[in-house]
């Protein structure tokens, strides 16, 4: 009997705006959030989720270490403590019957594939895995008392929605095999970020359904996507994000390939006879298309090592203009590894330095105004901390990237006046990236004499190092 409510979702308007689950990807028509955080999956033409992320993060709320809230602002948890909470149970089956929803309407759902974990002690619910929610809902998901004394309902497995015969494996050489699919341009621009961590146990009787699309090195698919009902499920082999500005060109070509998925209904695959049935000429294309995919991929190859050289250097200009752990804590330490120092980065990301007189403890902070005095409190905090801990007080350097967003030599000063006197009075370091910029160039250039001056001035001097540039 056809659902009216199906019916009309696939006849709805379609934006192209893309939900992304646990997978950074900018962009003005992309919502990023977690499973728990993030709006209703329906709301959106295409869902991208890393699993890895949802592991993670059901892991982590069922230790404890992670507190969440819905989009509504309501706190949530494995096992509510108060009446308002609502149930991490309720949250998970609910977005299982989004997912439903969103394909209902010929949404598309893609995927980074990676083994299942098995995650148990939500309350409420029986031990489920990180694709529960591509699965058709089953008795024994609600837990065992809502069974009765029914066995054989408590034993039922969930039906899936797609079909996903995934095995562990771990791998960095893939191929695009079907360039015809909408997400195998995506993958290709991304052959030197792909990690797998699982393939798909595809019988050949099952290639018709279950569209191959990436394969391994030694043929295995890594990129298949999966019969549904309706829309689209796509799994794609795990890779990690690119950073710096190659992470825009990464988002952008996933977003084209989403784009492509959405405006195609139906796709259908030429039928194996047909290349049975010969065109003039048609055999001298194919090796000509041959020889040319040959100097294509020597090309890339070229390519990618002219980029990789390239992103190796030109990543020191993020000291500039970046903010944060990724964007600017990440390059400062290269950089004071690249000047010579050995940098220490901890578990929780802080960075000490080892030095002949000691340990230096760094903190990095970056705003489009002047810095202000909050990474001075980290910073005592941390000097305070060692005190406690080794019975001598390390010293201090504190990395600035003030009026972040201006040319360096436009900046007005770049701490607070209260920066500058905190400093001066405990006696640790402040140094702008502009200053550390310059000493990565000239390292860069071999200005021994240079590097080994600015060196000794960030171990020596109490305040401010460059007052031209701070």
């Amino acid at each position: 009997m056809p659902d009216p409510q199906a019916d009309a979702g696939r006849s709805r308007r379609r934006t192209g705006r893309i939900l992304s689950l646990g997978y950074p990807l900018p962009g003005p028509l992309v919502d990023n959030y977690d499973f728990v955080s993030a709006p209703a999956f329906f709301d959106y033409d295409a869902i991208v989720v890393d699993p890895a992320a949802l592991s993670l993060l059901l892991e982590r709320l069922l230790d404890g270490s992670l507190e969440a809230e819905s989009f509504g602002g309501r706190r949530v948890r494995a096992t509510p403590g108060q009446p308002t909470d609502l149930a991490l149970a309720d949250v998970l089956l609910r977005r299982r019957e989004e997912t439903r929803a969103l394909l209902a309407h010929d949404g598309v759902v893609v995927c980074f594939a990676v083994p299942a974990t098995s995650h148990s002690g939500i309350d409420g619910l029986d031990a489920l895995d990180d694709y529960y929610w591509l699965r058709e809902p089953a008795s024994s998901d609600a837990g065992s008392a809502a069974h009765g004394d029914d066995p054989a309902a408590a034993s039922a497995a969930p039906a899936p929605l797609v079909t996903a015969r995934m095995r562990a494996a771990d791998g960095t050489r893939v191929s695009v095999t079907d360039f015809g699919h909408p997400l195998a341009a995506f993958v290709e621009s991304q052959l030197a970020n792909v990690a797998y961590r699982a393939y798909f146990d595809v019988a050949p009787d099952d290639r018709g359904a279950h569209i191959v699309f990436i394969e391994s090195a030694g043929g295995m698919p890594v990129g298949v996507e999966l019969p549904a009902a309706h829309g689209r499920v796509i799994f794609l082999p795990a890779m990690s994000p690119p950073g710096g500005e190659a992470r825009y060109a990464a988002a952008d070509a996933l977003q084209e390939g989403i784009r492509r998925a959405l405006g195609v209904m139906a796709e259908g695959r030429a039928p194996a006879w047909l290349d049975g049935e010969r065109l003039p000429g048609v055999d001298e294309l194919r090796a000509a298309r041959a020889a040319a995919r040959g100097r294509q991929d020597e090309a890339t190859a070229a390519f990618a090592q002219a980029a990789a050289a390239y992103d190796e250097r030109a990543r020191y200009g993020r000291l500039l203009w970046q903010e944060g752990a990724l964007g600017l804590e990440a390059v400062v330490v290269d950089a004071l590894r690249l000047i010579g120092f050995d940098v220490y980065v901890s578990t929780t990301g802080e960075i000490e330095l080892r030095t002949d007189i000691g340990a230096v403890v760094v903190e990095a902070e970056a705003s489009e105004q002047a810095v202000g005095m909050g990474a001075h409190h980290r910073l005592r905090q941390r000097i305070e901390r060692a005190i406690e801990q080794r019975g001598t007080a390390p010293r201090g350097l504190l990395v600035v990237n003030g009026y972040r967003l201006q040319a360096p030599d436009d900046r007005p000063p770049q701490i607070s006046d209260a920066v500058r006197t905190a400093a001066e009075t405990m006696r640790y370091c402040v140094a702008t990236t502009v200053s550390l910029f310059a000493a990565a160039a000239a390292q860069l250039t071999d200005d021994d004499d240079a590097v080994r001056s600015y060196r000794e001035r960030l171990l020596t001097t109490d305040g401010v190092v460059d007052r031209s540039r701070a």
